[in-house]
């Protein structure tokens, strides 16, 4: 009988435990590309031949203009 409550902890904690996993890589896959550009990433895309003062631009157009959803 004690194997059985045992048995349900186990599988209760496991099951919650993989939710709490999933829900967290999802909030992170929501949040990723919403933070300005760094420094180094405005030298790349100076480096890529795009100017300073569109390096936003080309943010904000080619960045987050992508869709959210993975298929």
């Amino acid at each position: 009988m004690i194997d059985a409550v045992v048995g349900g902890v186990i599988i209760v904690t496991a099951t919650s435990s993989l939710l709490m996993a999933l829900d967290l890589a999802q909030k992170a896959f929501d949040e990723s590309g919403r933070y300005p550009l760094t420094t180094e990433e405005k030298d790349i895309l100076v480096r890529a031949g795009i100017d300073r003062d569109d390096s936003e631009d080309f943010y904000v157009k080619n960045i987050l203009s992508l869709p959210r959803d993975a298929q």
